[in-house]
């Protein structure tokens, strides 16, 4: 572990937050039981199999095999340290940090980072100013003439950066900031010269983080230079491919509607929460990437792609959909007419019409793709009927359900005009072509060797330990028969914890003692199981502990039987004799404690 964080403070830290809570910010849950259950953010999957005890404090997915703590889950969503998952919990409490808690390099990052965030919101605010200001009354101007209202400027922060080289510049360097911090924002670019104000002459985008902290911003030029849409590089504060336009705005409508409208601009977004619409983020100006698809699988059931109807927008589309069906959400497209953008139909006919006619009328992913084909194909051609009935056999190939599959089926034949047993056919081809070589591989793969299964007493010791998490109650009576011997090496601190807390130990405390990620992954599947009461908990320990007693007595008398065989029989009889007295006690040791019991529920 990075840094010297005291045990007492960590704990404090995870007092302070729900499991439930914090997974419900990345994660819709339902309950089911005395669980909660939601889509795992890890992978992609279509059944929740993803499941969150508030009792225990912990989560685990049935599904990848992720497991831990609220530490765990923000370690593995922002893909950060331990350390640095005790930091962000605790200033996100308000909590303020220990002075042994990191090292020095630790604390520099931690420091840059927070200067960092601390520029960016002076950035804000004065873009915001300049907006208000005579200067930007262009800028203003132009925005209400795009229908927007002072309200929804102000709730997205729409800013105003000056036509001025140096303008954010001077001020952030009067407010103690260095042009190396201000670069590392990404709010100053550089030449081998000078450095200078990156936005100048542009509408300003604040681009927030999902608790809602500007962590960079896209820039729209407010007259006829290139680019027209400048953004942020990326920062330590912000990765583009990670995050998403507005979700801290439309996350809450998102989870409460179950379903997410993906947009690709600023301002169709803006219009759409004006409208009502409050479900709708974009993308960044950037394709489509697998973390954004994986956020928005994680916060709904259903993904609208709403992207521009010219040919660049709809090449856009189709890329999309294939990242959000591998993610494992529910795709669905919603067609502009001609020549419009979200933005534009939303002003001319309103958020009702948009919710009717566009998402209302969105074509699955099939449907779509079908119909999409078919405008690039004419049916009065031989050549180009017989690429359409290719590409449309690749796509139905694709689809896993079989009702699903025949009225695809049903549908090409129809567009095609074909029997549907050419389509049935030809999509047999494909499925038997695609499957040959995975059944090569996996033939060549049965000569490799399996991996061996866990033993039985492999598996105790862990079993132990989520035992005692469970149910801490029963330390006291059983540690004193267990020894650290008895334990892998990665498994010893748990014990020594328990045997230090016992009563107060917990199966959230518990997890942060484990260092692998696979024996979280294991205890958290072991603690979620609602299978035992305490009273069969304290049959099952007591089965391990025999069972460990027994390899730890085995180990010891081939220890014996190794001295021995060391020995002459000659001059060391009599060691020999009483090492051999020291065997058969073990021997009987080891049946006594092998003698059949009642009612025990073991590990094998």
């Amino acid at each position: 572990m990075e840094g010297n964080i005291p045990n007492e403070f960590v704990d404090e830290v995870r007092t302070r937050f729900d499991v439930v809570e914090l997974i419900s910010e990345y994660v819709q849950l339902k309950r089911s039981g005395r669980n909660y259950f939601g889509l795992c953010p890890f992978h992609g999957e279509k059944t929740p199999s993803f499941s969150v005890s508030q009792d225990k404090q912990i989560f685990h997915c049935f599904g990848c095999g992720e497991g831990g703590n609220v530490f765990s889950f923000l370690m593995k969503m922002e893909g950060i340290p331990f350390p640095e998952a005790v930091k962000e919990l605790a200033r996100r409490a308000g909590m303020q940090l220990p002075s042994t808690v990191s090292s020095v390099a630790a604390q520099r990052a931690e420091q840059k980072k927070s200067r960092l965030r601390e520029a960016m919101a002076w950035a804000d605010k004065y873009y915001r100013y300049w907006l208000q200001h005579q200067d930007g009354a262009k800028a203003l101007h132009y925005l209400e003439k795009r229908g927007l209202t002072r309200e929804i400027i102000e709730s997205f922060g729409l800013g105003f950066a000056p036509n001025r080289w140096e303008a954010v510049k001077q001020f952030l360097r009067k407010k103690d900031f260095t042009e190396r911090e201000l670069l590392d924002a990404g709010l100053l670019s550089d030449n081998p010269k000078k450095t200078y104000d990156r936005f100048r002459n542009r509408i300003t985008f604040p681009i927030c983080s999902p608790r809602g902290e500007t962590i960079a911003f896209g820039g729209r030029i407010l007259d006829d230079g290139e680019p027209k849409y400048l953004n942020s590089p990326e920062t330590p504060l912000f990765d583009k491919g990670k995050n998403l336009y507005a979700i801290h705005l439309a996350r809450e409508a998102i989870r409460r509607e179950k379903q997410a409208i993906i947009f690709e601009g600023y301002m169709d977004v803006i219009a759409a929460h004006q409208a009502g619409v409050t479900n709708a983020v974009a993308s960044l100006g950037t394709s489509l990437t697998e973390a954004q698809a994986r956020l928005l699988r994680s916060q709904a059931e259903e993904v609208v792609i709403v992207y521009d109807a010219d040919a660049a927008g709809q090449a856009a589309t189709w890329r999309g959909l294939q990242i959000l069906k591998s993610a494992g959400c529910l795709v669905k497209v919603g067609r502009l007419p001609a020549g419009m953008d979200p933005d534009d139909y939303i002003r001319r006919h309103g958020g009702d019409a948009f919710r009717k006619d566009i998402i209302g009328e969105a074509l699955l992913l099939v449907d779509y793709q079908m119909a999409s084909l078919a405008q690039q194909y004419s049916l009065d051609k031989d050549e180009d009927r017989i690429r359409l009935f290719n590409k449309i056999s690749e796509i139905l190939a694709s689809v896993d359900n079989a009702m699903e599959r025949e009225d695809y089926v049903t549908k090409a034949a129809a567009m095609l005009k074909l029997p549907a047993t050419a389509v049935r056919e030809e999509l047999n081809k494909k499925k038997q072509s695609a499957s040959r070589p995975h059944s090569q591989t996996r033939k060549s793969s049965t000569i490799k060797p399996s991996l061996q299964r866990e033993t039985a007493a492999q598996k105790a010791p862990m079993q132990i330990i989520a035992l005692w998490g469970r149910f801490p109650s029963l330390i006291e009576e059983s540690a004193g028969q267990l020894e650290e011997e008895d334990f892998p090496a990665e498994l010893i601190p748990a014990f020594l914890e328990a045997q230090k807390e016992k009563a107060s130990f917990s199966a959230a405390r518990l997890l942060d003692s484990l260092q692998e990620e696979k024996h979280r992954q294991t205890l958290s599947r072991l603690l979620i199981h609602e299978e035992y009461d305490e009273k069969i908990a304290k049959k099952a320990i007591d089965d391990c502990i025999r069972l460990l007693k027994c390899v730890r007595i085995a180990r010891q008398r081939k220890e014996l039987e190794a001295q021995m065989a060391s020995l002459d029989p000659v001059a060391a009889k009599g060691e020999i004799n009483e090492l051999s007295k020291k065997w058969l006690e073990l021997r009987k040791l080891e049946e006594t404690i092998n003698h059949p019991r009642e009612g025990g529920k073991g590990v094998g």
